[in-house]
């Protein structure tokens, strides 16, 4: 009768963590195996001896490990990879659980991915590496620890691009220094790139504080007053986020500082809806209305 109890109290159990996930009819089925890895090892063998995949999906194909990788849950991934989860699996965006990890910073993450056989030299449906997504966020030991195992540089390909991978190749050029901003320029690649939203490396370079970048967009011919395609200009977004040393750089370089976006707004407007009052006074110096 005691083994009979016990056996019940697994299978109920098992039941709570999978949650009707074996018939993968959940609407995020991988948080099940997820939540089964965060309890241990004998939890996640009995939620998968009750017949879940341990890579099974959600809508974005996403799994278990991917998200596990993104929040930087060591454990967690370490014990998924122990039972087969596929290291190289990739969502509906083309990412991979190495991406994930690398986009935020999880260094310890990473390395363990690579020593599963994660391959760092895979690309999204945008055209990039787990790499270049460290690069992109600036998380400096996680791309330190990506450009020993891949054997890349930081300087772009001298091959022209476009569209968002030219615009981000131009961001992390900017980012590597002038000759490598140089070198990718000189093949044929635009410094006033855009993605779809038309959005250019010196906006996206404004709008996370980045001065170093700006400054050498700058010198390279970047557009100051260039728009995407809600209207917003490089002063707006950097305005907008209180980088005032930035606001101070374009308005020199010839910031329109009286510009409108689609809305109407300014980049005074902005400043002044999030409270960034240095910022809204150094626009109003500049002749700001």
């Amino acid at each position: 009768m005691t083994n009979r109890i016990a056996r019940l109290g697994v299978m109920l159990a098992v039941a709570a963590l999978v949650g009707g996930v074996a018939y993968a009819d959940g609407p995020e089925p991988h948080k099940a195996v997820l939540r089964a890895a965060n309890l241990g090892e004998e939890q996640l063998k009995q939620v998968l001896a009750s017949g879940v995949v341990v890579d099974v999906t959600d809508d974005d194909g996403e799994t278990a490990l991917m998200e596990a990788a993104d929040r930087g849950n060591l454990p967690a991934v370490q014990l998924l990879i122990k039972y087969g989860a596929q290291v190289d699996r990739k969502d509906e965006d083309g990412k991979t659980a190495l991406m994930y990890a690398a986009d935020e910073g999880r260094t310890p993450v990473v390395q363990a991915l690579l020593a599963a056989g994660a391959d760092a030299s895979a690309k999204d449906k945008d055209g990039e590496t787990a790499l270049m997504m460290a690069e992109d966020e600036r998380h400096a030991d996680t791309v330190a620890v990506l450009r020993n195992v891949s054997k890349a540089a930081p300087a772009a390909t001298p091959a022209a691009l476009s569209g968002k991978e030219g615009m981000k190749a131009v961001l992390r050029a900017a980012n590597a220094g002038e000759s490598a901003l140089q070198q990718l320029l000189a093949g044929g690649t635009s410094v006033d790139c855009a993605d779809r939203d038309g959005e250019t490396a010196l906006m996206e370079a404004a709008d996370k504080g980045n001065l170093i970048a700006v400054q050498l967009l700058l010198k390279s011919g970047a557009q100051v007053n260039r728009r995407d395609h809600e209207g917003k200009t490089a002063l707006m977004d950097a305005a907008s986020d209180g980088h005032t040393e930035v606001v101070r750089v374009l308005i020199a370089a010839g910031a329109d500082v009286n510009a409108r976006d689609e809305d109407g707004e300014t980049a005074l407007m902005k400043a002044l809806e999030d409270h960034h009052n240095d910022t809204a006074e150094a626009l109003r110096a500049a002749g700001a209305r």
